[in-house]
């Protein structure tokens, strides 16, 4: 009994010592056999099944596997209009411009990878498979590019909506629903052009979305404004957009009867209500229902200059200006160049008459801003002429130039305002429509409250003699004017009085041309010796004399 206790004691002992033995002798087994699978892996830079973006490098050198990435890059760069698909719509962003991409940088980063014989043999089992990695350049550009896509426009989601009321605002919780992020788009082709894996479709996924209590500051915000006026949206070729009520409630109020109310509930805030002054209905009713102020002028000058005319008019047709939008006349217009079909004509410069490209659109502005005034609306900027304009009175143009004096209004009223410019006949019509809310009627006058006296200029001509001269051009005296403006209600009363602005204009110069010619002049001649006459036979009666010449200039 003792020699078997003895004995199976001594049969374990020497199990214990096999198995170090038998542990170590596998160890050794499998580095063998991973020296060999090193050995197998071989290749250059690489071990010989690596593959770069699905391109076999194993037996290529790093420099040849850099020429083959190259070529791929070359052929796939068109692909960098990346496809995404969203719930089975596509939708596109271009990437061309967006990416920082250096081969030979990413070739060499992953030929590091491979160089120590003992890594080979587990890159040959397990990561063979590269991606060379493209960066985006700029994170605010693609996220840009995707709002520009709409494919954040899809959404299940039903938002949380509001009724003004006469004392309180009902709300309606909005309910959960899926949309796609923007960071979920943004990291989608992040990993795409980290992987190298955009040629195909990038294929999205939505997420769940739902509202949170910041939906209702955002409300709070809006409604706790002053009411907002019907308007008209610029971005929507001027449909009207509704006006807003304003109210003042409890914002914490309102956010903890939303915490607590389920998907689709109704719930009720008590609240003091600001209403708009223009609701949409009266918006439709008088929207440019009335001819506010209108003015015309005679169009004079060459056929170009006419076209000038016209051409700037026409540029300033149907502009609508919002409440408290301002108009720029030389935005409005633009650069006056031949391609924008202006032509040359005669116009000031330094006092000169020249000819210049846009030459007249000077009485587009002026005949506008006639219009304006008449108009009763608030001038901005507005300069008069160097000398006095013969198209409207004295005090009422308005000179511009690019680049230099502009004209400029801005709509004080209310509603919206339309300018029409239309031309027939040789006139240039100017009308401005909008509404006539309280009936009232402008008077524009002007009148002349100096002179401004003209200079004199001297030239000299050598062909003209010395000491005598001659009128170029005759002179004429400038002025200066005041302008009014008069402002009548509905019944005729006169409610205002006040000057519009100040004007001085130049003379034209006088230019006298003074000769420069020296003249010669020959001496008078000596008086001539009388001759003695001989003794006549014959006595005369009257005796015979010779009177001197007189000289003559050459």
């Amino acid at each position: 009994m003792i020699l078997a206790i003895e004995g199976d004691k001594m049969k374990l002992k020497l199990k214990k010592e096999r198995v170090p033995i038998i542990i170590g002798l596998v160890f050794i087994l499998f580095f063998i056999i991973y020296i060999v699978i090193c050995l197998i892996a071989g290749g250059k830079d690489f071990v010989s099944n690596v593959t770069i973006n699905g391109i076999n490098v194993g037996q290529l050198t790093k420099e040849e596997a850099i020429q083959k990435i190259e070529k791929q890059y070359e052929s796939d760069q068109d692909q960098l209009l990346l496809d995404l698909s969203l719930n089975d719509k596509k939708y596109q962003i271009d990437m061309k411009e967006n990416i920082s991409y250096n081969i030979k940088d990413e070739v060499t980063r992953i030929s590091k990878k491979y160089d120590h014989f003992l890594t080979k043999g587990y890159h040959y089992l397990f990561d063979h498979d590269e991606h060379t990695s493209i960066s985006i350049k700029d994170k605010n550009t693609l996220e840009k590019a995707i709002e520009d896509s709409q494919i954040l426009d899809y959404s299940t989601l039903v938002p949380t909506t509001y009724e003004v009321k006469e004392d309180k605002v009902v709300f309606t919780k909005g309910k959960s629903g899926k949309a796609i992020k923007k960071d979920t788009v943004y990291n989608s082709i992040k990993d795409a052009l980290n992987n190298y894996d955009f040629i195909d479709t990038i294929q999205l996924s939505l997420d769940n979305i739902s509202e949170d209590e910041s939906v209702m500051k955002q409300i709070y915000k809006d409604l706790s404004k002053e009411a907002k006026n019907a308007t008209l949206d610029k971005e929507n070729d001027y449909a009207i957009v509704d006006s807003q009520y304003g109210a003042q409630y409890d914002e914490e109020e309102s956010i903890s009867k939303f915490n607590k109310a389920s998907e689709g509930e109704k719930f009720e805030v008590k609240a003091t209500i600001i209403l708009p002054e223009i609701t949409k209905e009266m918006l439709e009713q008088n929207l440019f229902k009335d001819v506010l102020g209108e003015y015309s002028t005679y169009v004079s000058g060459t056929s170009v200059r006419k076209n000038n005319v016209k051409l700037a008019g026409e540029k300033c047709s149907g502009v609508i200006l919002l409440p408290g939008e301002e108009f720029s006349y030389n935005q409005t217009v633009g650069k006056r160049t031949k391609a924008a079909g202006f032509g040359e004509a005669g116009a000031y410069l330094n006092g000169e008459t020249v000819q210049e490209v846009g030459g007249g659109v000077c009485q587009a502005s002026s005949t506008i801003y006639n219009a304006i005034v008449l108009s009763n609306l608030e001038i901005t900027e507005r300069h008069n002429h160097t000398f006095i304009s013969s198209y409207v009175p004295i005090g009422r143009d308005a000179t511009v130039s690019w680049g230099g004096p502009d004209f400029k209004f801005k709509n004080n009223q209310k509603y919206p305002i339309k300018l029409e410019v239309s031309y027939s006949n040789s006139k240039l019509y100017a009308k401005v429509y909008g509404t006539n809310i309280d009936g009232i009627r402008v008077e524009f006058t002007s009148a002349r409250t100096g002179t401004v006296g003209y200079n004199t200029k001297y030239e000299d001509d050598p062909n003209l003699p010395e000491g005598t001269e001659q009128v170029k051009q005759a002179g004429s005296n400038g002025g200066k004017a005041v302008s009014y403006r008069k402002v009548y209600d509905k019944n005729g009363t006169l409610i205002s009085n006040k000057k519009e602005a100040n004007s001085s204009y130049k003379g034209h110069d006088a230019i006298v041309v003074r000769g420069t010619k020296k003249v010669e002049t020959t001496p008078p001649a000596s008086p001539a010796t009388p001759t003695q006459p001989e003794p006549s036979t014959t006595p005369s009666t009257t005796p015979s004399t010779t009177q001197p010449s007189e000289s003559q200039p050459s």
